[in-house]
C-alpha cells in the first residue's frame, strides 16, 4: 500500500503541472480583453475576473495536487539523500501548503491591484511564497551538488533560481505594458521545476525499488 502511494506522488505533480498551464490556458481563452503580456496571472482568478468560474476550479485542483504531491515528495525522500535535501523539500512543502491556502483565501478583490485588505493579503502570501521558493532552491542545490549522481539536478535547481531573480528584476525594470511576460518568468519556472522534481522522484522510486 506504501509503494503504491509512492507512486502515485509524482504523477500527482505532473498532474499539477498540466493543471496549472490549464487555468492559464483556459481563463485566457474566457477573459476577453485579456493581456498576457501586461497582467498578472492571478487576474484570471480575481473576484471580478470573467473567467474565474473557468479558471479557480483548474486553479484549485492543481494546488491540491501540488500540495499532495509536495507532502508525499518529502515524506519519501527524507533521510534518503541528505541532510539539505531532507530541510530544502520540507520547505518546498511548506510554500505549496501556504501557496493553495493563501491564494484560495485571498485572491485578488479585482484585476489589477485594488489595495484592498484583500489584496495586501494576496501580496503578502506572494512574499512568503517567493521567500521559501528561493530558500529551498538553494538547500536543493546544495543537497544535490553534494549527492553522488544528483549534480544535474543541482545545476536544475540554480538555474531555476537564477531565472527566478532574474524574472523579480525584470519586473521591477520593465515597462508596465511587459508585466505579465516577467511574473510568467517567475511563476512558469517554479512549475516546471515542480514538473522536473516529479520526473526525478519517479525514475529514483524505480530505482529503489520505494
Amino acid at each position: 500500500m506504501k509503494n503504491k502511494i509512492f507512486n502515485l506522488m509524482p504523477l500527482l505533480g505532473i498532474f499539477s503541472v498540466i493543471l496549472y498551464f490549464l487555468h492559464v490556458i483556459l481563463g485566457e481563452i474566457f477573459y476577453e480583453g485579456y493581456n498576457p503580456l501586461a497582467q498578472a496571472i492571478s487576474d484570471l482568478t480575481a473576484s471580478n475576473s470573467p473567467s474565474k468560474n473557468i479558471a479557480r476550479p483548474f486553479s484549485t485542483l492543481y494546488g491540491i495536487c501540488a500540495v499532495i504531491f509536495s507532502i508525499g515528495f518529502f515524506l519519501y525522500i527524507k533521510n534518503k539523500i541528505n541532510k539539505a535535501v531532507t530541510v530544502s523539500s520540507f520547505i518546498f512543502c511548506i510554500m505549496n501548503i501556504i501557496s493553495f491556502f493563501g491564494y484560495a483565501f485571498f485572491p485578488l478583490s479585482e484585476s489589477g491591484y485594488a489595495d484592498t485588505f484583500q489584496d495586501k493579503m494576496h501580496m503578502i502570501v506572494t512574499v512568503f511564497v517567493v521567500l521559501l521558493t528561493i530558500v529551498s532552491l538553494i538547500l536543493f542545490f546544495i543537497g544535490f551538488f553534494k549527492a553522488k549522481g544528483h549534480k544535474w539536478l543541482a545545476v536544475v535547481s540554480i538555474s531555476t533560481l537564477l531565472i527566478l531573480i532574474a524574472g523579480a528584476m525584470l519586473i521591477n525594470i520593465m515597462p508596465k505594458e511587459y508585466f505579465g511576460v516577467a511574473e510568467r518568468i517567475n511563476v512558469y519556472s517554479i512549475i516546471i521545476y515542480t514538473g522536473i522534481l516529479s520526473l526525478w522522484m519517479k525514475k529514483y522510486i524505480k530505482n529503489n525499488d520505494v
